[in-house]
């Protein structure tokens, strides 16, 4: 169930474009047997001559590990990096002062009937989830290769470009399906696609296009539901739908919440 920044997956790709990576378990050794207490997988890069580290939603710490430990494994990770800039992001607030505000995140239980996921929705969603099952639409689930994923790749690097929102440039997709082709998951209806990567028993939709026409027929909401029954299927137990930015991108966060997934607040960016 790790996010997906903190899968191997992700630090294999990051090395694909230029980084370091960094893959640390904490230890606590005040017990007769050392005791692992976290993982934490680092990226970091050097831009003039500064280096800097990255642990972005982590570090994992294994069950009932009192905050007081956290805070301490914390101190040990960051000692055992190179002199820099250490910053970080967790699930939850380990240090008092942020940069940033407190990103939200859009998740949906999978590991519920599909029933149950479909009675969750907002009812305007489920209603337009229906029309597009009334029309003509059918969803095909792509083979990825770099060629199929160009054009989806493009708009979304022209969409990065004119500052709508941010998020892992689009070459990091390319560099995923070079490291772990059948990690992605591509589907398709008419001039609309949606992209989400597998990484254990989660998932997270990364990319999603619409044209004029699979706008009028609402294609992503049968995408997305497709999606969801093919992912169940794969045995995946969470959707990471990403972040909200209700300011930059509000159709996009309208969509995600009234897809009946939940909401929930990660901690703010901080020193390490």
């Amino acid at each position: 169930m790790a996010p997906l920044p903190q899968r191997w997956i992700y630090g294999e790709t990051a090395k694909r474009l230029g980084r370091e990576v960094r893959r640390l378990c904490v230890f606590d050794d005040t017990t007769p047997i050392a005791t692992p207490i976290a993982i934490a997988q680092i990226v970091m890069r050097t831009k003039f001559g500064m280096r800097t580290s990255l642990l972005t939603r982590g570090p994992l710490f294994l069950p009932e590990c009192p905050q007081h430990i956290q805070r301490a494994a914390l101190t040990s990770l960051r000692r055992a990096l190179p002199f820099g800039v250490h910053l970080m992001t967790s699930e939850t607030r380990l240090r008092r002062m942020g940069l940033t505000a407190a990103p939200e995140v859009v998740e949906l239980d999978l590991s519920q009937e599909l029933a149950s996921l479909r009675a969750g929705m907002h009812g305007k969603w489920r209603n337009a989830l229906k029309k597009a099952e009334g029309t003509r639409l059918k969803v095909a689930q792509l083979q990825p290769s770099p060629g199929v994923l160009m054009p989806l790749l493009r708009t979304e690097k022209s969409r990065q470009a004119k500052g709508r929102y941010r998020g892992l440039p689009p070459e990091f997709m390319l560099a995923v399906q070079d490291v772990a082709p059948k990690s992605l998951r591509l589907f398709s209806a008419s001039d609309a696609q949606m992209l989400f990567v597998i990484h254990g028993t989660s998932a997270s939709y990364q990319i999603g296009h619409t044209g004029s026409e699979g706008r009028a027929l609402n294609a992503h909401n049968l995408i997305l539901w497709e999606a969801i029954r093919r992912l169940k299927s794969d045995g995946v137990l969470r959707l990471d739908l990403g972040t909200l930015d209700r300011d930059k991108a509000p159709d996009l966060a309208r969509f995600k919440l009234r897809s009946g997934a939940q909401t929930r607040h990660l901690a703010p960016a901080a020193l390490m």
